[in-house]
């Protein structure tokens, strides 16, 4: 009997993540060390589990210093270049997948401006200033000086006791 072909999507149960990590896991290593002795290429994987827990794999005869040096020796335009290779190659692979994926608004999107990056990056910027006023009024209760201040952290307080009764409602909580 063949493979099931898997929808790429997230795993939602916290056990069954895991469990599919550890065995991913396993496989990319297995790859990664067979194509640095096939290729007698330089690797160095970094991966984080859903716990945070880190892995740290090198493979090739260089150390880790000496890969590091390596890529840092590379100018700006071998890496730009780097990655739009990397970019089109991703592109070509979501072109196959597209089907089950269904992103097809990735693949027609252009790189954004830099006009465009800047603005977003300003609406970031307010949204974390505005929080970490926010923020600021729950550890400081006496710089509070507007009624409307106070409707704000309210609407907070009930929003994320909303999230609470639904992560409650459907299991999430963690223990």
């Amino acid at each position: 009997m063949g493979r099931v072909r898997l929808s790429m999507k997230r795993v939602e149960s916290n056990s069954n993540r895991q469990a599919t990590y550890c065995k991913r896991r396993c496989g990319i290593l297995k790859k990664a060390q067979e194509i640095s002795v096939l290729c007698d290429i330089d690797i160095i994987l970094l991966l984080f589990s859903p716990t945070g827990k880190p892995t740290l794999f090198q493979g090739g005869p260089s150390n880790f210093d000496e890969i590091i040096a390596k890529f840092a020796r590379l100018t700006p335009q071998e890496r730009a270049k780097r990655k739009l290779e990397s970019l089109q190659t991703l592109r070509k692979t979501f072109k196959k997948l597209d089907s089950d994926i269904g992103v097809p608004e990735f693949l027609d999107a252009s790189d954004p401006s830099v006009e465009e990056l800047q603005s977003q990056v300003k609406v970031v910027q307010s949204r974390l200033s505005d929080l970490e006023m926010r923020l600021n009024w729950w550890s400081n209760p006496d710089k509070i000086n507007k009624v409307q201040d106070l409707a704000l952290m309210e609407c907070a307080l009930r929003e994320s006791l909303n999230a609470v009764h639904i992560r409650k409602k459907y299991g999430i909580l963690r223990r």
